[in-house]
């Protein structure tokens, strides 16, 4: 046989290891498994938690015989060190035991067929195939076990290897019978053209599942769009080469940035509103990026934003980057997702675990966070600590693998939040060179523009650097003429065009302010007015959503006449936040002549969407302390209730209930969307459609769904969305129908898993479900005053203390121990389940009636039996003896009561 085959599978299985690993398989021998076994073993021992590694007997034993079979032929054993290592890991345990049993007993004992491969040459490929199975086992095994929080991630983990370990033992199993059965050369052709086709379509199947579930997770992040962050402020620092590379150069932020010699892991960065942190940080993440062998995640925080201000936005935001640089992590996020109960991540708990679970899974990774003060105080402080935290938490080995670096502003607040890290202020003589390169720039095309001379462009230029320390379809509208004409009336002037730099434009088209500092100086110059922006607003959201378009009640109204023109552009803002806003407006009480103009249009819009609610709702006391300047209106109340339970449906915590409609506006809504629906698929004027309505026009119908908005681009993935609003706990194993369907409870989807994914024992046996709190029962002694919540104990204290009034005395005693039973049942489940000298512990026995009950399985311990039978899969076991032992009590109670009442009373 020619060792070339064997030594090119070996090279491949090698160029995935790395130097130190290559060293240590290829001087480990079959005596070190053995002494390592014996080692796992002691330990275990001495933390009582013994498991069976008598299952890697048949494993060494074929691996034994192969390795004599090989070295025959190929005159070597080196080769076979390779195979040995995997299984000195140890944090072997249960679940890897079974696998090398499985192997075990797919692996034929090779010493009897060696003269056949020594007649058959040409058969030696099968060694080389099961070598290479084996190599590939190990080498997908050891990386698990050799990966950053292992441990956290290994459940997750293994459902997606059992997938690929079920291929490589049915490659094993054909092996096996082709050498059994000593096929021919062609049957051993057909074997293995069968085995190429079936690897392709494995690869296929798998990059299918990746994609599924990055989608899957892509939307239970939801996390905002760092990616148009980060490339819309690179693309200000583009129109400007060379803007903020002193950072680059500065020592105390080469000191956090350096991948290698690096003196702080933490770094805080700050200056003045308008200093150009945020523009900074985008370099930052540019550079870091380039570095090699580090991942990097950012977030970019924003003033009143709840998507971008909170914890739970950074942690989405972070995640929805780290699963894209880590497979491992895909799977393990998934796993969260499908049994978390949540359609998207809402439980700081949750995203709490994820996160830290994920940042520790790198051996080297840079977290940039910009805006912390654009966060409110509680949350700012939880942010910091967080991450400080974490950083606290990594052993003096790991404390290198993370680096954290946070942006704001210089204030009080930031100033004890991180008194104790490194900090990085930045100040004029800093920015100074970059204001001056842009102003001169900008000066020149004013310039040209306005035909200026040198001297007046001069003058423009000094006089911006003296000051350089200050800073679609709802224009369609006509509320008038109650009409939308969005191709005469709409915007024609590009956002940016039209107010320069105060505004950022994202990659989603979303315009926001160029930062909270920016909206301030508007409001405190009073160059915008707040209360009269909101109740314009508002009013525009009422008065709109009362035009006839929406009275689609009215058969003489065809809701497709109006779609052309883009008359329901704003309907997904208008519906949402009408509420919102006239509630904001409230709280400013700007103008008495507005409040009477919204007021009116207010009261027409109850008069045509109020419907009789199913059950009763009272706002709050301070939300009608808020809205008493409306309490003329004459639909105060019906105004009240239908704004406090809109507002109320914009809570993410907020259940989908018919409860909260008091308005007929969602059976608008939704005809409105089902025409938009049916139009959209029609290629007749779509792009123009899309120009109107976005190009995502499939929407979820929960407002406080982030996909209420954004949409989906098919029909499809609209429902399969608003499925998970209903059935949100989802297998987590790959190609599983209730990985699509879902469960409705946890404790459904983990029957479904244990019944048919055999999930492993200590899944089963700890896992724990909430459950409806127990009656109160009380047991009362009729000999005494004593009193029981459960009858075993009142029927203990009966033969303890009042055996004299005639109960029945213990008849079977315990040879070991001499503790008493009543019931002969009673002492052979004790025997069973608590000395240590028992053979074995087995689930099961015979009933009363001869009758078999329990799964039979056997337990070397008797307190792992006892915990069995409290898992879920373990009482429904267990629930026939119950049974028994019931009507037994039941028997005994009978008997006690007689003797008692026969007692004369005092």
């Amino acid at each position: 046989m020619n060792s070339t085959t064997f030594h090119l599978v070996l090279e491949k299985f090698k160029s995935g290891l790395s130097e130190k690993e290559k060293r240590q398989f290829a001087t480990t021998t079959l005596d070190d498994v053995h002494v390592a076994i014996e080692k796992i073993q002691r330990k275990q021992q001495s933390e009582k938690r013994l498991r069976a590694m008598s299952k890697l007997e048949l494993f060494l034993e074929g691996m034994k015989e192969y390795e004599k079979v090989v070295s025959v032929f190929l005159n070597t054993s080196a080769i076979l060190a390779f195979v040995w290592v995997a299984s000195t890991f140890h944090e072997a345990f249960d679940a890897l035991l079974d696998a090398y049993q499985r192997i075990g007993e797919h692996m034929p004992l090779l010493a009897q067929y060696e003269d056949y491969f020594r007649n058959h040459p040409q058969m030696t490929r099968v060694l080389r195939l099961m070598y290479e199975d084996i190599l590939k086992f190990h080498f997908k095994a050891m990386k698990y076990f050799q990966k950053r929080m292992w441990q956290q991630l290994f459940q997750a983990l293994w459902k997606s290897f059992d997938t690929e370990f079920a291929a490589i033992l049915r490659d094993l199993r054909e092996h096996m019978a082709l050498i059994e059965s000593q096929a021919t050369v062609a049957q051993f052709s057909e074997i293995l053209a069968t085995r190429t086709l079936i690897e392709l379509q494995f690869d296929r199947d798998r990059e299918n599942e990746v994609r599924k579930r990055r989608m899957v997770v892509h939307q239970w992040l939801a996390a905002a769009n760092c990616g148009a962050d980060q490339e819309a402020y690179a693309k200000v620092r583009q129109e400007h080469a060379g803007t903020g590379k002193w950072l680059l150069r500065e020592n105390r932020f080469c000191s956090w940035f350096d991948p290698i010699l690096c003196s702080t892991h933490m770094l805080w960065m700050n200056g003045i509103p308008g200093a150009g942190k945020t523009i900074l940080t985008s370099l930052v993440v540019e550079e870091a990026m380039k570095l090699p062998d580090v991942h990097v995640a950012f977030f970019y925080c924003r003033y009143l934003d709840s998507e971008r201000n909170t914890f739970l936005a950074i942690a989405r935001g972070i995640l929805s980057q780290l699963l894209f640089q880590d497979d491992a992590l895909l799977t393990y996020i998934y796993e969260k997702a499908s049994t978390s109960g949540q359609v998207t991540l809402s439980l700081e708990a949750t995203a709490r675990e994820l996160l830290e679970t994920s940042l520790k899974a790198f051996e080297k990774l840079y977290i940039v966070i910009d805006g912390i003060d654009e966060c409110e105080g509680d949350q700012r402080q939880q942010i910091v600590s967080f991450f400080q935290s974490i950083c606290d938490s990594l052993p003096p080995a790991d404390e290198d693998s993370l680096r954290c670096m946070f942006v704001s502003q210089d204030d009080n607040i930031a100033r004890k939040q991180f008194a104790n890290i490194s900090s990085l202020k930045i100040t004029e003589s800093h920015t100074r060179k970059d204001i001056v390169e842009f102003v001169a720039g900008r000066s020149k095309a004013i310039k040209q523009k306005f035909d200026l001379t040198t001297d007046r462009q001069q003058w423009v230029q000094d006089q911006v650097m003296k000051s350089a320390d200050e800073i679609q379809c709802a224009l369609s509208i006509n509320l008038e003429d109650q009409t939308v004409d969005w191709e005469r009336d709409r915007l024609r002037v590009d956002s940016k065009d039209l107010c320069g730099s105060l505004v950022n434009i994202h990659a989603d088209s979303t315009v926001v302010i160029v930062h909270h500092s920016a909206k301030k100086y508007l409001i405190d110059k009073s160059l915008v007015n707040l209360g009269y922006g909101e109740g314009n607003l508002a009013l525009l959201c009422i008065s709109y959503l009362c035009f006839e378009g929406f009275d689609v009640e009215d058969d003489n109204r065809s809701v497709p006449d109006y779609i052309p023109s883009g008359y329901y552009g704003f309907m997904d803002y208008a519906y949402a936040y009408w509420a919102r806003h006239l509630d904001a407006f409230l709280r400013v009480k700007e103008s008495k002549d507005a409040l009477n103009e919204i007021s009116e249009a207010a009261e027409v819009f109850i008069d045509m969407y109020w419907a009789q609610p199913r059950t009763k709702s009272v706002p709050p006391k301070s939300f009608l302390a808020r809205w008493e300047a409306l309490s003329s209106n004459r639909n105060f109340n019906k105004l009240t209730i239908a704004a406090h339970l809109a507002q109320k449906q914009l809570i993410a915590s907020t259940a989908h209930s018919s409860d909260l409609q008091v308005l007929k506006l969602h059976h608008a809504l939704n005809k409105v969307r089902e025409h938009l629906e049916l139009e959209s698929a029609s290629a007749n004027g779509a792009t123009k459609l899309q120009a109107m309505y976005g190009e995502n026009i499939f929407k979820c119908p929960r407002v406080n769904c982030i996909r209420f908005y954004g949409g989906f681009a098919s029909q499809q993935e609209r429902d399969d969305h608003i499925k998970k609003h209903e059935r949100s706990f989802f297998c987590s194993f790959p190609g599983c129908a209730m990985a699509t369907l879902g469960c409705s409870t946890p404790r459904e989807l983990h029957k479904h898993e244990t019944e048919f994914h055999k999930t492993f024992d200590y899944d089963d046996e700890e896992a724990e479900y909430p459950e409806l709190p127990s009656q109160k029962v009380s047991f009362d002694c009729k000999e005494c005053d004593a009193k029981f919540t459960r009858k075993q104990n009142l029927q203990i204290h009966m033969r303890s203390r009042h055996a004299e009034s005639g109960s029945k005395p213990a008849a079977h005693v315990c040879s070991t121990c001499s503790k008493s039973f009543v019931r002969k049942n009673d002492l052979t489940r004790h025997v069973t389940t608590t000395h240590d000298d028992a053979k074995s512990f087995v689930c099961g026995g015979k009933l009363g009636d001869g009758s078999d009950w329990g799964c039979g399985r056997v337990y070397n311990r008797g307190d792992m039996l006892k915990r069995h039978w409290k898992s879920t899969k373990g009482k429904v076991c267990i629930v026939q003896k119950q049974n028994e032992e019931d009507a037994d009590n039941a028997s005994l109670s009978a008997s006690l009561q007689p003797s008692a009442a026969s007692t004369p009373q005092p």
